[in-house]
Order: C-alpha cells, then structure tokens, then sequence
C-alpha cells in the first residue's frame, strides 16, 4: 500500500505512490512462482497495470479525504461544515449595489423596494425608505434586481420605473459595487478566514467578521487609535480611542448595525457617512461614522498578439478583471494597489489566446503621458477603477 506524507508547511497530505509499481509485481512473482515480473506488455502484465492504476486512485482518494479536515483545502460540503462551525455559510449570489441621488420636492417619503432602470435596462430597487431633506435631496442604496456582476457606469441610472408623487430625479454619481454568482470554494475558505472572529469582542477580528457577513459587501478595511488624542494613522484621521472602517458596497444601515454591535463598546466612530443607531437595549440614537472608497480612475495600455480575440474583447477582458468579475480573482480591491503584471493575467485568464507582452496603468488624472508598468499606489480608503472606455489596445 501507498505510504503518505505530510507537508507540515501547509498541512497537505499526499500519497508517496513510488512503490506501488514493484509492491504488485512481487505479489504477481509470490503467487505464481516467477523468477521476475511479466512483461509489461503480456496479459499478466496488463493486468498488473490495471491494479497499480487502482491502487494509486485509492491513494489519492483517501488522500484527497483526508485533506477535507483541513479547512484551508476542503472544498465543497466539507467546506460548508466548516463554516458551519463558524456559523457562516457559504455566499449565494449576490446583487450588485449602487448610490443614488434622488431628487425632488422636499418631505416626500420615497418608501423602500421602488424602481429605478439603468442606460442597459438593468432594472435597480431601492433598499430603504428615505426622505427628501429641505433641499430635496437624499441619498439611498440601490440593489440590481438580477443576481451577479451587473454594472452600472457613473450618472447611468436615470430613469424611475415606480416613482412617487414628489420624487422628480434620480442618478448615481459612481460606478456599482457589481454582485456575483454563488461563491467559489476558493473565494469561501477566504471568507472563513475573514470570519473567525466571529465570536471575539476584539474590536479588529469582530468588526472584519460582523461587517465581511453582510450582503454585498466587497472589501472592508479597519484601524483603531488606542491613544488618548486625535491620531494621524495611515493617512486616516482619527479622534481618541476609536475606530475607523472603510467599506466597499453593502446597505448602510446594515453596515451601521453589524459595525455598533461588533465593535468594543464605548469606542468613538470616525467617517464621512453618519448614519443613526437605535441601541435595542438602552435606546439610544447612536450616530454610527464609516467611510466609503474614494474611486481612483485608472487608464490602460496593453500590448498583445491579438490572435482569434478582437481588440474589443480585450477591452472588455481588462474591465472585467478591474471589476472582479473573474472567478477566484479579487480584481481592483479596497485599500489594495493596481498591479499592471495582474491586470495582463487576468486577460489571460479569460482569453486564452491572447498574449499580453506589455501592460501599463496610469492615473486618470495624469494622462497617458504617466503610463508606466509600475504598480500604481493606493491608499487604505481608496478603489481603483477602470472601464473599458480607458483601455488602449496596441496590436502588434
């Protein structure tokens, strides 16, 4: 039988099937009498290759069962079991999100679950009753209807399907956060280790757990300021013992509620976006702060053999890895910088036939004049983003 070997660098098991072979011809040589083993080629000898070849796919099997006990290689059911120890689940497929500005006449009630459609026809729903300041004007999260990646490019969103007296405009200033399809196994061993603080009131591990579980959230970033005076940490400003997140997608008042129950009480809140906290125990309206993404425009310049592909397709390659939209690929992600070497193997990935020789990113802001195959920095509260509109395609 197979002897098995553990690679205590990563905890894998693996089968050592190097002896198989000369265990079956010696039980073959013991049983019949034979001064060697049969030819290779006879009929013994095929049926001694038939029974390494059975032997070896045991291995492996009990190998590959094995390793199902190590939540970071298991994969499907076991997988799920140990979420399920974490009292995660795996994520379905989620909507995409997107914030809008509604306008209009100022007090109306525009309450939750009502229609917007995009330029594409994608149709969008409102996720929470809102009503229109003294300015009329108030900002509200909207779900696409369908279940996936469905985009929406800035000042898209403009036509309302299920409107309201008073309700006269709406428009999103900035790109979806796109959804996805049920999650990968890869993806999911991720959000295990996202979330093994679940169970933990240490602010950092409870809050990345709390705020990763919602629906539609991206990426989320965390700091705290454990100093008794305003604090300058990663260019985040920070007032005395408190905290501060960044998050990519998701509701608001979800994002408010998993965030106040998470984190460490007492601790202050710092953010642009204020939204108010009912505490279900003492009452309190609590004002829970966060930030969102700053979006970082970036355009392209990729050089590659084209081959069946067509310069569109490549365009469109280069967005949809920005966007995420590639399976087990982060893509452009919150706080992370943009790498031209990934964004060449992302197009990779999708079109095979293409080979990318050169890729280069620039800043929106700075032209083409900047491209550079360097990889362009971002900071913790800022997104890269890139269209298909900003990529440039040189054929060679």
């Amino acid at each position: 039988m197979a002897d098995y070997n553990y690679i205590s660098l990563n905890g894998t098991i693996v089968p050592d099937t190097s002896e198989i072979l000369s265990e079956v011809e010696q039980e073959w040589i013991d049983a019949l009498g034979l001064s060697e083993a049969p030819d290779p080629s006879s009929a013994e000898g095929r049926l001694i290759d038939a029974e390494v070849t059975a032997r070896i796919s045991v291995a492996r099997n009990n190998a590959l069962l094995a390793n199902q006990q190590n939540p970071n290689l298991a994969s499907g059911t076991f997988l799920d079991a140990h979420l399920a120890l974490l009292g995660s689940e795996r994520d379905s497929a989620e909507r995409s999100t997107v914030q809008c500005v509604l306008t209009g006449v100022p007090g109306t009630l525009i309450p939750a679950g009502r229609f917007a459609e995009g330029d594409d026809r994608a149709l969008w729903q409102s996720a929470f009753d809102v009503t229109l300041d003294s300015s009329g004007q108030a900002t509200v999260t909207f779900r696409a209807v369908d279940f996936g990646a469905v985009t929406a490019e800035s000042d898209s969103i403009t036509k309302i399907i299920s409107g309201v007296v008073g309700w006269e405009t709406i428009n999103n200033p900035a790109p979806a956060s796109p959804g996805k399809l049920e999650q990968s196994d890869r993806s999911a061993r991720r959000q295990r280790r996202l979330e093994l603080g679940s169970n933990s009131r240490t602010n950092s591990y409870s809050v990345i757990s709390a705020v990763s579980k919602l629906s539609g959230v991206n990426g989320i970033k965390f700091l705290e300021n454990t100093a008794g005076t305003e604090q300058v940490i990663s260019n985040v400003t920070m007032q005395s013992h408190s905290t501060w997140v960044c998050v990519d997608g998701g509701v608001g008042t979800e994002i408010a509620e998993a965030y106040y129950r998470a984190r460490t009480g007492g601790s202050g809140f710092n953010g642009d976006v204020t939204i108010s906290y009912t505490d279900p125990v003492s009452s309190q309206v609590i004002p829970v702060q966060f930030d969102r993404p700053a979006d970082v425009p970036l355009i392209c310049r990729i050089t590659a053999r084209v081959g069946n592909s067509s310069i569109s397709d490549i365009r469109d390659a280069v967005a949809q890895y920005a966007a995420g939209g590639v399976e087990d690929e982060l893509g452009f992600y919150l706080g992370e910088d943009a790498s031209p070497f990934e964004v060449a193997a992302g197009v990779n990935s999708i079109l095979s036939g293409v080979f990318v020789t050169r890729c280069e990113l620039a800043k929106k802001s700075s032209g083409a004049g900047s491209y550079s195959t360097n990889t362009i920095d971002i900071l913790i509260y800022e997104k890269a983003s890139l269209l298909a509109a900003d990529v440039e395609v040189v054929a060679v």
